[in-house]
């Protein structure tokens, strides 16, 4: 039986990944920061964890994972995978497999700035992507201001070049602005030579799809295919775009398991149960969507957690 630890389980993607998880059969651990977490009542045994950037974090995480016999591990938090990603070993001594990234497509699609780059260089959509206010080549031109280094769409700004300054010099982004309501999230799973996707037109609502609408379109699939090959992927990894004037751009690749993660699997994209099969040694079928419409929508829900 595979004993698997999901950490950050309050936030959307980690609920959502253990209410994927909740019918496998499979043995379910949780953390979060908060001591009351919503996907406690899912899990086995639910502790408190440290911050990541706390100095015990990896100590801590490590030293549980031995306690309780893990044998897989899902961190969906950005600065949780970073601090693990520099820190493999204590896991990989104890034989745990961590469903996360390889330290290559890490390294590039944790930073803004870097995924633009490489996106660019390669030929792939991305719109000019700038980490001084010095470098921005049109004042009155519209940029969106976010962290190089973030996890989701949160602490964004959107301003002229001339509106905004140079305080936001090292840790975010300026990047240009693409002026579209047309916004996209496709996720890619890819072993070897199968690679699925399935693609979402998007609402968002406080930094989280609240309204995702199923999209049928050969040019995603192409760029989709086209970052797997870039990024020589194996696993999942998110790419979100926005289209205007008939054409995509890449605005950021999320290298972890997604908000929509639970959309996906409702409509037979398991890419949570594939990347945990993958580790395991068995590969992944070719996916088709069965459906030629689909509308997800978030809703809000009521539970009660601890009663005595």
């Amino acid at each position: 039986m595979r004993k698997i630890l999901v950490t950050a389980i309050s936030g959307d993607i980690g609920n959502g990944v253990l209410k994927i998880l909740k019918d496998t059969g499979d043995e379910l651990y949780g953390c979060d920061v908060n001591r009351i977490a919503v996907g406690m009542d899912l899990v086995k045994v639910f502790w408190q964890s440290s911050y990541a950037v706390s100095e015990n974090y990896i100590g801590e995480l490590a030293e549980k994972c031995s306690e309780y016999g893990i044998t897989h591990l899902i961190p969906v938090n950005e600065r949780e995978i970073e601090v693990i990603d520099r820190n493999r070993k204590p896991f990989e001594e104890r034989g745990i497999r961590l469903v996360m990234q390889s330290n290559r497509v890490l390294g590039t699609c944790l930073d803004k700035y870097l995924t633009a780059e490489e996106l660019r260089k390669n030929g792939l959509p991305a719109p000019e992507t700038f980490i001084r206010h010095a470098d921005l080549p049109d004042p009155e031109a519209v940029y969106i201001v976010k962290p190089c280094r973030s996890n989701g769409s949160k602490h964004i700004m959107k301003g002229k070049g001339s509106e905004l300054s140079d305080e936001f010099d090292g840790d975010y982004v300026y990047q240009a602005y693409i002026d579209s309501d047309d916004e996209y999230t496709v996720g890619v799973f890819r072993d070897g030579d199968v690679l699925n996707t399935i693609a979402f037109r998007r609402q968002l609502k406080n930094g989280y799809s609240n309204l995702v609408e199923l999209v049928h379109d050969e040019e995603l699939d192409r760029i989709a295919a086209e970052c797997a090959r870039l990024f020589d992927l194996t696993g999942y990894i998110n790419i979100q775009l926005r289209k205007k004037d008939g054409r995509y751009f890449i605005f950021e690749i999320n290298p972890r398991i997604s908000g929509t993660v639970r959309f996906r699997s409702m409509l037979g994209f398991n890419d949570v149960l594939w990347w945990l099969d993958l580790l395991d040694g068995k590969h992944t079928e070719p996916y088709t969507c069965p459906y030629r419409t689909a509308v997800g929508i978030r809703e809000l829900n009521e539970k009660m957690l601890i009663k005595e």
